[in-house]
């Protein structure tokens, strides 16, 4: 995979606080209630929040996204659970952590919708039409999501043997069906969820954006920014747009070889686990305004169903509307282990501190050290061993994985997602961050 040049953006992440654009702080814990809004989810797979002009970027031009930051609330220190795409969007439908819903990687995990209950179930039972259509094989009905909505949209149609672009559709194109269908219900409460691939590799933007952008991964964000930008637009000339609740995220970043890993999945570094994060509310209410306070893709359901004043099961989420307080976030990637058989990693962000439990741990301060160099688990042992005491407390055991056929691993692998599952278990498995050193050669392997 060649490699992208990519300068790392450090964001200025400060403590809790809920501020406007002047600064000045806004109660954060208001009531907001709109029964029967519109409910539009929107994510953009594989997107880093440090490649957004919205968070200080200046090497792209995102003008739709823009406009939408300025109509809602910013997010600015917001982390994924899972750098997969398939456990995170699970956690932002179910409010839970891959812990709890228990898919725990792309392959070998059934979602099973009848079990756990997610935004577009509960909503159903209050009356709500629910609609959803994605951009990639990884996210097709099968996984079990489709059952959770009225309307999956997912015909992405391939062959054995087919490339990268054949297991994905164009978000135009994807975004073009949510739009009719969005049309068609528009006159009852309705919930979407609309889900685009690019930037996902390969990066191949479309013209324009392959000649304006030298680096092809903004040239993606820019075609991804048009695409939200004409489906935004559609949301307007509906009467929709304003009234609606409407999020934007993503499922996770995306790493340049910061530490080794092109792409993403194997590491949980901050390239890969911190996401952007953007809540237009109904009337664009506390638009322009910024929280710091560190908030997770599980937020989005409970912050969802409380708008709405809809009670839900008990969530690990909180409403984003409430946040005020550091507070422990988990992450981690089984990937390691079941694909590749090396040590699976586990993660807690107590902001402003990471801990990476690994065979080899390490700990960084993401305020002072935002590309995380300078680990500190051998000086700063006492706040290390805290944390680690708090993600033992978090951990679940795997449960053996379900079948995986031929052509669903092989449409994967043809995704970037390599290896083959298992789930090997004992000590002494390579450490990721180590092995990572391996992966062009198992790649090459595996075309």
């Amino acid at each position: 995979m060649r490699r992208i040049a990519t300068t790392l953006s450090a964001l200025v992440l400060v403590g809790p606080s809920f501020t406007n654009c002047g600064g000045k702080e806004t109660p954060s814990a208001a009531t907001v209630k709109a029964e029967n809004a519109p409910v539009i989810l929107i994510s953009i797979d594989t997107l880093r929040s440090d490649h957004l002009p919205m968070y200080g970027y200046s090497g792209v031009r995102t003008p739709a996204l823009d406009s939408l930051r300025s109509d809602s609330i910013l997010f600015q220190n917001a982390w994924s659970s899972c750098p997969m795409t398939l456990p995170s969007h699970v956690s932002m439908l179910s409010g839970l952590l891959p812990t709890q819903h228990d898919v725990r990687n792309n392959l070998g995990y059934r979602f099973h919708a009848s079990r756990v209950p997610t935004v577009p179930s509960i909503l159903k039972q209050h009356g709500y039409t629910t609609g959803a259509a994605v951009s990639s094989f990884v996210l097709r009905g099968e996984t079990g999501l489709a059952e959770a909505f009225d309307w999956y949209e997912d015909s992405i149609v391939t062959g054995s043997g087919a490339t990268f672009v054949e297991h994905q559709r164009s978000g135009a194109e994807t975004a073009a069906l949510a739009t009719a269908w969005i049309e068609q219900n528009k006159a009852k409460p309705f919930f979407f969820f609309l889900h685009l691939y690019e930037p996902h590799v390969p990066y191949a933007p479309p013209e324009p954006f392959a000649s304006q952008y030298q680096n092809r991964y903004d040239g993606e964000i820019a075609s991804a920014d048009q695409i939200i930008g004409e489906f935004l637009d559609g949301l307007k000339k509906q009467g929709i747009y304003d009234r609606a609740v409407i999020v934007l995220t993503s499922d996770h970043g995306e790493g340049f070889g910061e530490h080794g890993e092109e792409q993403h999945s194997i590491l949980l570094y901050r390239e890969v686990l911190q996401i952007p994060l953007v809540l237009k509310l109904p009337a664009s209410q506390r638009k322009g305004t910024t929280v710091a306070s560190p908030a997770q893709l599980a937020d989005i359901a409970p912050t969802i169903l409380g708008i709405l004043g809809i009670d839900g099961p008990k969530m690990s989420g909180s409403s984003l509307l409430g946040l005020n307080a550091v507070r422990p976030l988990y992450a981690e990637t089984m990937y390691p282990r079941i694909q590749l058989g090396w040590s699976e990693l586990t993660s807690v962000i107590e902001y402003p501190h990471q801990l990476i439990e690994s065979p080899r741990p390490e700990l960084y301060d993401l305020s002072q050290d935002p590309g995380e160099k300078n680990d500190l688990a051998a000086t700063e042992r006492r706040k290390a061993a805290s944390m680690r005491k708090w993600l033992e407390g978090q951990q679940t055991p795997l449960r053996p994985l379900e079948e995986v056929d031929a052509e669903t691993a092989a449409k994967l692998t043809a995704l970037g997602y390599i290896g083959s599952p298992a789930t090997r278990g004992g000590a002494n498995l390579p450490n990721p961050r180590d092995a990572i050193q391996l992966l062009p050669q198992m790649q090459e392997a595996f075309k």
